[in-house]
């Protein structure tokens, strides 16, 4: 007798879970329709599973020529149905059974199949898919992708209404440059998490206005040359995240950076220390958020004079500039703005852990600050361009929380937790 095969996990299988649990013990099945958006298809996948998630792809046939299903196989660890067998694949994952899944996921959704849904044809998998689940009352989410003018088309606009005032949730493309582009990855992620919540699902910071500073700041010497420091800006937006997971409403003012802001935060973006300086009070006083941390790495020092033309190099062998101290932006927070929960921040260089911790509580004393996040920039995987960070958290009653080293996001989620728990 020949051996039986070895059963293992598919490899692809190993990223689940690696950005976090939102969607931990979801199964999502993943619909996917002839649009060339689902070129995008295969990351989608990926990053409901990077959340934890389950994914059980489903193809039409027109999208099978466009995208190959050893390619979903390979993305998703799961071999994709391409079609309906006596296993009734449309029963067993979103029907009346106790294995059922828990969304429907259509992406891309085209003109074609949405109009389908809409009038409850069954002609496919993606389609009978869909009336099995909108029948079971399952969590549906369809993500439309077409060329721009067929969103104007009043029929086209009809079914997309229709299929909303069933429940079925639509995320609708971004507009650029005259092109409808389909709703991006993380977009629709987003979408996925809120249709799963339950209506008791804990969100701490439901309605609370949350400004956060990110990024660098920047000098002028003269019109192209400028004094700053290498911060990313990446802590900054991993804070903008969490709390947006946590239901605030975010503002962010950004500096200079490489981070891409998260959905859902809205962003005022400046240069200098002088315009981040005004850009936070106006927000303070415009929207009176209730929280601020302030993540960015504003610039200590900047020229005393700028040069209003290029400084030339030739002709002189040194450069001597004069500097001054910039703003210091915590320090006004909270005398203008007492009732304001400010949560600060403090980089240092190579200090022993008891002198890291007695200079950031004395800098928070000074800024009076709720609590103040420190950490030293010397240490490997905590420094500025990294993805991971390691902090202390400390409150002006004698709180001290050590932070591990681990991904910002994971340091961000902390930091909100902790402010949830002491504002």
């Amino acid at each position: 007798m020949y051996p039986q095969p070895v059963q293992v996990d598919h490899p692809s299988l190993d990223i689940t879970g690696t950005l976090g649990s939102r969607l931990g013990g979801r199964t999502i099945v993943h619909a996917m329709t002839g649009s060339v958006a689902i070129v995008r298809a295969p990351e989608l996948a990926r990053l409901l599973m990077r959340h934890g998630a389950r994914v059980i792809p489903v193809m039409s046939g027109e999208a099978t020529r466009l995208l190959h299903p050893n390619l979903v196989h390979w993305s998703t660890g799961t071999e994709p149905i391409t079609e309906l067998t006596g296993a009734t694949e449309h029963v067993a994952y979103v029907g009346n059974t106790p294995t059922r899944a828990d969304l429907l996921l259509i992406a891309p959704a085209t003109a074609n199949t949405i109009g389908k849904i809409a009038a409850g044809i069954d002609d496919g998998p993606v389609t009978t898919f869909a009336t099995t689940a909108i029948g079971e009352g399952l969590p549906v989410i369809v993500v439309p992708a077409m060329h721009e003018p067929m969103y104007r088309h009043p029929i086209v606009a009809r079914n997309l209404d229709a299929l909303r005032e069933i429940g079925v949730r639509v995320v609708m493309p971004r507009v650029e440059e005259g092109k409808a582009k389909v709703a991006a990855s993380e977009e629709v992620v987003e979408r996925v998490v809120e249709a799963l919540e339950s209506p008791g699902t804990d969100r701490p910071l439901a309605g609370v206005g949350v400004l956060i500073t990110a990024g660098r700041t920047v000098e002028y010497i003269d019109p192209i040359r400028v004094i700053t420091n290498n911060s990313s800006g990446k802590m900054g937006m991993a804070l903008a995240r969490a709390a947006r997971e946590a239901g605030a409403d975010v503002t962010v003012v950004y500096g200079k950076g490489t981070a891409d802001p998260p959905l859902g935060v809205r962003v005022v973006r400046v240069d200098t220390a002088e315009a981040m300086r005004r850009a936070v009070h106006e927000e303070l006083e415009a929207r009176q958020p209730e929280v601020v941390v302030a993540a960015a790495a504003v610039g200590d020092w900047r020229p005393v004079s700028e040069s209003r033309t290029k400084i030339p190099t030739h002709g002189s062998e040194r450069l001597t500039i004069e500097l001054e101290p910039t703003p210091k932006i915590i320090d006004s927070i909270k005398r203008d703005y007492p009732a304001t929960f400010l949560v600060a921040f403090r980089a240092q260089h190579d200090l022993s852990q008891e002198a890291l911790i007695a200079d950031a509580r004395a800098r928070a004393d000074r800024a009076t600050a709720d609590l103040i996040a420190v950490n030293d920039v010397a240490r490997s995987g905590a420094g500025f361009e990294t993805d991971t960070n390691e902090m202390y958290l400390l409150g002006p009653d004698g709180f001290e929380e050590h932070i591990p080293l681990q991904d910002k996001l994971g340091v961000a989620r902390r930091i909100i937790a902790t402010v949830v728990s002491r504002r």
